[in-house]
């Protein structure tokens, strides 16, 4: 069953499924979103997280890794025990309406996107996310690092600003991934 409905993004209106929010909306979405629906010890948003993955992942996967949460600019961050099948299906049908408006190939390595999805979760965790994951996760001292360098990098500050230098990077870092695909 094909629907539509709009959704409001940063930008304006969009109608789903035949458009998809930009990657300004999507940017300034991901830097406002915080991680484990607020529940972690420090504020740390998916824009970060994002950086995180494409930091640990090859070149030509880096722009699966910056959106791999894009439909989240929607649905907000959902946490795992929380999601159902209506909302991941949703989130497929808003990542293929991203991938196909900004003409990014959908086809890729799932797993390595996934694996390097883990480990940033990991380097969360056992940084600024919650201590009760701790025992579930194991250090990944790499993820770890990244974690305190984006940390410390952006301040909230810098990523609530719909122009501040967060939403910059991940536009920029869009542009920069998109040729490398």
């Amino acid at each position: 069953k094909i629907w539509m409905t709009d959704f409001y993004t940063y930008e304006g209106r969009v109608t789903f499924p035949n458009q998809a929010p930009s990657i300004k909306s999507i940017a300034v979405s991901l830097s406002r979103e915080c991680r484990y629906a607020g529940a972690c010890l420090s504020w740390w948003p998916v824009a970060l997280h994002t950086f995180v993955v494409c930091d640990l992942l090859p070149d030509k996967l880096k722009i699966h890794g910056l959106l791999h949460d894009a439909s989240e600019c929607v649905t907000g961050d959902i946490p795992k025990p929380a999601k159902t099948q209506e909302s991941t299906i949703l989130e497929a049908r808003i990542m293929f309406s991203i991938y196909r408006q900004h003409d990014i190939n959908p086809s890729y390595d799932e797993k390595t996107i996934h694996d390097a999805d883990v480990r940033a979760l990991c380097g969360e965790v056992h940084t600024v996310g919650t201590e009760s994951l701790r025992p579930l996760y194991p250090v990944d001292y790499d993820a770890e690092y990244l974690v305190w360098k984006y940390f410390w990098l952006y301040p909230p500050l810098d990523c609530i600003d719909a122009d501040g230098p967060c939403v910059n990077e991940f536009i920029r870092r869009f542009e920069a991934y998109k040729g490398l695909a």
